[in-house]
Order: C-alpha cells, then sequence, then structure tokens
C-alpha cells in the first residue's frame, strides 16, 4: 500500500458532518455509499430518491453511529433543508427570520436548538395569538426573528412577535393591568397580560393571608386585575401580584399601635439577635437579646424558650419597613 493510500484509509468522519458519496449498491431496505478515504456508509432505502442510481454522486450526513459492519450509519433525508439552514447559519443576524423546533418549555420562556445555537423565545416575545397551551408546544417548529445572537455562547434570543409586526406595549412597576390566567401551579402562575406580554404570579404575592397553593386564591383561565411589581428592559421577566392592589389588613393595626405601648404576645422564633414574638394583635416584633437582660454576651435561649407567653412594651417602631421592637423587661418609671 502506498503511503498517501494509508493515510485517507484513515479519514475521519465527525458526526454532523455532510459529504458527497457515490451510490454502489441499491439494496432492498438500504443504499451503500462509497466515500472517500476508503470508507462505505449506509442509509435507509425510504430516503432515496427516485432519480437516483448507482455511480450517482449524493449527499448524505454522518450520524455519527457505526453498523454491525462497520459501516458508518448515514442519513440523506432532509439534506437540502440542512443545507439551507447552514447558509442560513453563516448569514444570521439580528432581524434575520429562521425556523427552530421546541425541546422544552421553561417557566420564563420556550428553548429550542437551531444548528447547535441554543434559541430563547422569552414569552413576552411571543404573538399573543400563539403559545398559550404548554401540550401544543412539545416538538414544534416556530418562525422566529432574531433579537440577540451570540456567537461565543452559540445562543439566539428570538421573537415572534416582531415577525408578526406585533408591538410591545410598555409596562412598568406600578400599572395595573387585565390578565388571564394561562398556567396554573402551587407555587406560581404564568399570566398573559392584555398588552401581550406573560408574566409570573408568586405564591408570596397572591395574598396576605398564609395559603399553601395559589388554587385558593385564582384559578386557570381566570380573568383579573394584576399589579406590575417588576421587569426589565426587553420585558422578558414581569412579576405581578395581586395581593398589592389591596389594603394590608395589618397596616390598620401597625398604624393604631405607639411607643410605649404594653404588648403581649408568644415567642415563635429564636435568632442569635433576638426572639421573635408573636403579638395578640397579630404583629411580630423582635425582642433584642442585649436590650433585654443586664448581662454581655448573654445566649437568646438564656432568656426566652419556643411558646413562652412574654409581657412587654414597644421600644421601636421602623413605620417604612413595618418593623416593632419590644422590650420584655419591666419598665422604668
Amino acid at each position: 500500500m502506498k503511503m498517501k493510500d494509508f493515510n485517507i484509509s484513515f479519514t475521519q468522519y465527525n458526526r454532523g458532518d455532510i459529504i458527497t458519496g457515490t451510490i454502489v449498491m441499491i439494496g432492498e431496505k438500504e443504499i451503500v455509499v462509497a466515500l472517500g478515504g476508503l470508507k462505505e456508509g449506509v442509509f435507509p432505502k425510504t430516503e432515496l430518491e427516485p432519480n437516483f442510481k448507482i455511480g450517482d454522486a449524493i449527499l448524505v450526513m454522518v450520524t455519527g453511529e457505526i453498523d454491525d459492519k462497520g459501516c458508518l450509519v448515514l442519513t440523506h433525508a432532509g439534506i437540502n433543508k440542512i443545507l439551507e439552514d447552514k447558509e442560513k447559519l453563516k448569514n444570521l443576524k439580528v432581524g434575520s427570520d429562521f425556523s427552530f423546533v421546541v425541546s422544552e418549555v421553561s417557566g420564563h420562556g420556550i428553548l429550542g436548538d437551531f444548528m447547535g445555537y441554543r434559541v430563547f423565545l422569552p414569552f413576552s416575545q411571543c404573538s399573543t395569538s400563539d403559545y398559550q397551551n404548554k401540550d401544543d408546544l412539545k416538538s414544534r417548529e416556530i418562525t422566529a426573528i432574531v433579537v440577540e445572537i451570540d456567537n461565543i455562547k452559540k445562543s439566539i434570543v428570538c421573537s415572534t412577535k416582531l415577525l408578526n409586526n406585533e408591538e410591545i406595549t410598555p409596562v412598568q412597576a406600578g400599572d395595573v393591568l387585565n390578565g388571564k390566567v394561562i398556567k396554573l401551579e402551587n407555587m406560581f402562575a404564568i399570566i398573559l397580560l392584555e398588552n401581550g406580554a406573560k408574566a409570573k404570579l408568586s405564591i408570596k404575592d397572591a395574598s396576605y393571608n398564609h395559603i399553601s397553593s395559589l388554587e385558593e386564591v385564582v384559578k386557570l383561565n381566570e380573568e383579573r386585575l394584576f399589579k406590575i411589581l417588576e421587569t426589565n428592559t426587553d420585558f422578558s421577566r414581569i412579576s405581578v401580584g395581586i395581593k398589592q392592589l389591596e389594603t394590608d389588613p395589618r397596616d390598620k393595626v401597625f398604624n393604631s399601635i405607639s411607643l410605649g405601648d404594653v404588648v403581649h404576645g408568644q415567642v415563635v422564633k429564636i435568632l442569635p439577635v433576638g426572639a421573635l414574638i408573636k403579638l395578640e394583635n397579630g404583629l411580630t416584633a423582635l425582642a433584642v437579646t442585649r436590650e433585654n437582660s443586664d448581662r454581655a454576651n448573654v445566649a437568646t435561649h438564656h432568656i426566652y424558650k419556643i411558646n413562652s407567653e412574654v409581657t412587654g412594651y414597644i421600644s421601636h417602631i421602623d413605620a417604612e419597613n413595618r418593623k416593632l421592637n419590644i422590650i420584655t423587661k419591666v419598665k422604668a418609671e
């Protein structure tokens, strides 16, 4: 064997390589293709177009697998689409349109893959007429416009709103919008707002009362008002609340107290700095350890015990953050 032939025989092919081979055999179930480097590959006969015959050159893609005879497993199906996508990838830039297949739906948007690039379609960038039902998205092909592209991280952020010439109506924290609950879980819900954007409602922003599931407050497909709590510049992350539309019932109680008022409560938590006291009026106050002992460096648990009853007086009021401190020592006259 000549040296050049020896080198050719070890030509390596990688998964995803598109190469030109020559059809050397058309069997009942598979097509055998001669490749460079003294290798042969096979692909299913069902993928062969009728106009091909033995001796013709044909484009195939390497799958990365090897059959039991040692031949490379190839594919010819959709090869023209793959080549078109590769060419489109070379020219892909902000404003270009492309198509990708959905691989996953996250809490913030739709994920997919395009020629090795990770694709992200934020819910806020989805067309208002599409993508409201998660079950309809699996393996679906979506056409969108590139909003951001990072060739180093191989990532694309896209929009279908722009493709359909839909403009996003700007919103900001404090706005109140009508919305529809399109996804409901125990701890969060996805809301389709009237401006076409999608937002997240967390259980902590649903009620001032203690609830174990959002279903206690909202129902799937329910329409109601929501308050915008936070949003970023491209509206890919919007958080909304319900309880912020109401007055906190604790405000009335908080506004009725004054410095020096005598209060009663129960120890509910021991902290390094002090004990949390649940007062009879429903508020929670902090009894700072160093303010409630004549001894230096005393541990909180030496003064307070969980569930023990205490009486004290209000020593500090932080109206802005709605925090209270109490002294449980005897009040000096």
